[in-house]
C-alpha cells in the first residue's frame, strides 16, 4: 500500500509540474495517461481489499495468544483444533455466514454481518469473528460471549 501511495504522489507531482511548463498537445496526452495510471491504481488497491474474503483470510493455521498448546487450522471448510492433553484434532466441518447457524445459539438478536459467523452444526458451537487479519483473529464464542485471540502461525 506505501508503494502505491508513493506511485501516487510522484504521478500527481509529474502531472502539476508538467501543467505549470507547457500546455502542448503532448504535455496534455502525458497527463491525460497519468491520471489514467492514477486511477487504475486506486481501483486495484480497492479491488484488492475488496476481493480478500473471511473465507480466504481464515485459510491456515492460527496459535492462540493465551494458550500457546492450542492450535486452529482453517482448511477449506473444516475447522480442526488440538490443545496439550485433548488427545489429538478434533475435525468438524463450518458454515460461514451471516449469523449462527447451529440450534444452541441461533438468534433473531444477532446483528447479521456477512460471513462473520462461524458454525459447527455436529458440535452445535458459534462463534464470531469480531477481528480478522492477515494476522490476527479474534473470536467471540457465542456460548459464553467470551473472545479467544489467536496469531497467524508462519510457515
Amino acid at each position: 500500500m506505501k508503494i502505491q501511495l508513493a506511485i501516487i504522489a510522484a504521478l500527481i507531482s509529474c502531472l502539476i509540474i508538467s501543467s505549470c511548463n507547457d500546455n502542448s498537445k503532448l504535455k496534455k496526452e502525458s497527463r491525460n495517461l497519468q491520471i489514467t495510471e492514477i486511477k487504475t491504481i486506486v481501483k486495484t488497491e480497492k479491488k484488492v481489499v475488496l476481493d480478500t474474503s473471511n473465507y480466504e483470510l481464515l485459510q491456515g493455521k492460527w496459535q492462540s495468544d493465551e494458550d500457546e498448546t492450542n492450535f486452529l487450522v482453517f482448511e477449506k471448510n473444516h475447522r480442526k483444533e488440538i490443545a496439550e492433553g485433548s488427545g489429538g484434532w478434533d475435525d468438524e466441518e463450518f458454515v460461514l455466514a451471516d449469523r449462527c447457524m447451529n440450534e444452541g445459539n441461533s438468534s433473531d438478536h444477532e446483528p447479521r454481518e456477512t460471513d462473520n459467523y462461524i458454525s459447527c452444526k455436529e458440535s452445535d458451537l458459534c462463534w464470531y469473528i469480531s477481528n480478522l487479519s492477515s494476522e490476527k483473529l479474534a473470536l467471540t464464542y457465542m456460548g459464553r460471549g467470551n473472545t479467544l485471540m489467536y496469531t497467524r502461525v508462519k510457515k
